[in-house]
């Protein structure tokens, strides 16, 4: 019996649980799970009990109904055997192609390659799992050339994943990207074109000019794009911008306004003579001195009103009432100014006031991004007195967090109590568990701190009208001792998602740092209001585990868990097998002798007893 929506149904559940009960309606690939699960009902009474479950939940939404639906098909999960092949195991033969793994278990490289070559619900996971779990396989010279076939998926998120981690690999994933390449091919050709593009830039400007001579619409238009890689291209974009229509002309011009280039400057320049706003809105990405100068000045060119009346940035951002000429937003002026700086920059965001402000968006905040973005990717000095000379003048006062507090971060002083006071200011007990804390400009800067490769820096993302997909922009380093001063803040005032936020930045050979945040973690564990699971999870990324009396402390103040939640609660847990057979026999002696009060009945403890009884083997270890 294939048992992968089981483990889709699984994913989607948690899925849900993250996004909130309040999305299940719109939740498509929910539905879609449960559909794929519903013909299981007939093969076993408890698949049916989950199937009568999951119907219920997508009619009702209840939360408490999409708690029971996890844990009894985590249940479930546990109680799955595994699945032995016959035969004996042979030696891989080495090939050139790359790598090998000898002596791979079959049943390990059978999932990977199936999740890589077939259709059907559960491939997702299985990939993550198996990646997670088992990194070496991908280096078999059997999953390199199926990982490349894997960029064809129908299902995008693991196409995106699949083209994510070719793009870690590196170099040695070239040959195979390239080889039966079709120039005329559609999705799989587009991902593999920009994974080469990620991992090698200029260095394949050849394969890109030769696919080019055949090459025909989407894949046309991307290759003439990658030729802003190199400066020896410029030529022969011009020719393409003679002779180019639509979408590829587009191209063209955006990867000329890429060089910081005299001569490749004067033809966008000429070009936008006659459409200024088309490229206008294709200076997004681009950052140098001369754009810089250019978007300013195109900017004053474009602001116009659809009846030929000139107007302010000012009057643009009164967007229930403006309409500027040629479909162009005020959302496309404040993406051009990205990555932007200098004297007449500059003048644009003192100029701006947003005393216009719409009444379904606060256009401030696009301004405040505009700036703090460009901050990041170009570390420019004059932006950053910009942004606190802005945040903290009296006509625009608070109008600026985001870019002030990217200043902050990426500047050398001590300004742990300027970021205590913001967001002490924001900070509301009531909404420890809410989406609106996180929402809040000052917290947007510290939620683009990234960790990686033992540095610490402010990440975010730029979208590129060409590729139609937002790139990544990282800043400068940020000070260590910074890092330790927000965790204390977060960990003064915690929530659930700022808890998540500081636990991607822990460094696993910062023990000091792991312990800070493991005791906080133990804390926010048995809080009424934060979440036991998460922080669960977060203690086992710390690999943290074998904490004495968690669960219980948990219980004591949660009288109302009931018996799913109580089984959901055991099956997190981290430690090692005595501990928590230790743990679930306490926590059922204290429910028998009535010590310990649930929602529990007598007969639900019993069932309870019967369940961790029936889990000799089962804990979950930590990392």
């Amino acid at each position: 019996m294939d048992i992968a929506p089981v483990y889709e149904l699984k994913a989607r559940l948690r899925a849900a649980a993250i996004a909130g009960t309040n999305l299940l309606s719109e939740d498509f690939r929910l539905k879609k799970a449960a559909e794929s699960f519903a013909p299981m009902a007939a093969a076993s009474p408890v698949f049916a009990k989950i199937n009568e479950m999951t119907t219920k939940l997508l009619n009702d939404g209840s939360p408490e109904n999409l708690l029971d639906t996890i844990t009894l098909v985590d249940a479930v999960i546990t109680t799955l055997g595994a699945v032995d092949v016959q035969g004996e195991l042979e030696d891989i033969p080495v090939s050139e192609s790359g790598m090998v793994i000898v002596n791979a278990p079959y049943s390990q490289l059978s999932a990977i390659l199936g999740a890589l070559t077939e259709s059907g619900g559960g491939q997702y996971n299985t990939f993550i799992e198996m990646k997670e779990n088992y990194p070496e396989l991908l280096n078999d010279y059997r999953v390199k050339p199926a990982m490349v076939k894997g960029l064809g998926a129908p299902y995008s998120e693991l196409a995106d994943e699949v083209a994510a981690t070719i793009g870690e690999m590196g170099a040695e994933m070239l040959p195979l990207l390239k080889n039966g390449f079709d120039p005329k091919g559609k999705k799989e050709m587009l991902r593999r074109l920009s994974v080469i593009e990620r991992i090698a830039g200029a260095q394949e400007n050849d394969f890109y000019l030769e696919q080019l001579e055949n090459a025909e619409k989407d894949i046309r238009k991307r290759l003439i794009y990658a030729l802003r890689h190199d400066e020896k291209n410029i030529d022969k974009l011009f020719e393409l911008v003679k002779t180019e229509k639509g979408n590829s002309k587009t191209a063209a011009i955006s990867a000329l306004a890429s060089f910081d280039n005299e001569k490749a400057g004067a033809c966008v320049e000429e070009y936008a003579k006659k459409k200024p706003a088309e490229v206008l809105k294709l200076m997004d990405r681009v950052s140098s001195e001369w754009s810089s100068e250019f978007t300013a000045r195109l900017i004053e060119r474009v602001l116009t009103d659809k009846d030929g009346n000139k107007v302010t940035l000012t009057q643009a951002a009164d967007i229930d009432n403006i309409r500027l000429k040629d479909s162009l937003s005020f959302w496309d002026i404040t993406g051009a100014l990205t990555g932007k700086f200098g004297e007449s920059i500059e003048r644009i965001y003192r100029d701006f006031d947003n005393k216009n402000q719409s009444k379904f968006t606060d256009t401030s905040k696009f301004m405040d991004n505009a700036l703090g973005d460009s901050i990041i990717k170009t570390g420019n000095d004059g932006l950053k007195k910009l942004a606190v000379e802005l945040n903290n003048r009296p006509e625009t006062k608070g109008q600026y967090v985001y870019a002030e507090a990217v200043t902050r971060l990426l500047g050398e002083e001590d300004c742990s109590k300027w970021f205590e006071k913001q967001v002490g200011a924001i900070y509301d007990k009531k909404l420890i568990n809410s989406q609106s804390l996180i929402s809040k400009q000052i917290i947007k800067a510290i939620w683009h701190i990234t960790y990686e490769n033992g540095v610490y820096s402010v990440v975010t993302k730029c979208y590129d009208s060409i590729l139609d997909m937002y790139l990544p922009e990282t800043s400068a380093p940020i000070n260590q001792s910074m890092i330790e001063a927000l965790t204390d803040i977060f960990i003064k005032y915690p929530s659930i998602q700022f808890d998540s936020m500081i636990a991607n930045w822990a460094d696993p050979n910062d023990r000091k740092y792991c312990e800070k945040l493991a005791n906080a973690f133990v804390d926010h564990a048995v809080d009424k209001e934060l979440g036991f699971i998460m922080s669960l999870s977060h203690l086992r990324k710390l690999g943290v585990g074998n904490i004495k009396g968690i669960a219980l402390k948990y219980l004591k103040n949660h009288p109302d868990t009931d018996k799913w939640s109580i089984r959901r609660i055991f099956t997190e847990l981290n430690g090692d097998r005595d501990y928590w057979r230790a743990e679930v026999n306490e926590v059922i002696g204290l429910l028998r002798e009535g010590k310990l009060k649930t929602a529990m009945s007598k007969d639900q403890i019993e069932d309870f007893a019967v369940w961790a009884e029936s889990q000799p083997n089962y804990y979950r270890d930590t990392v």
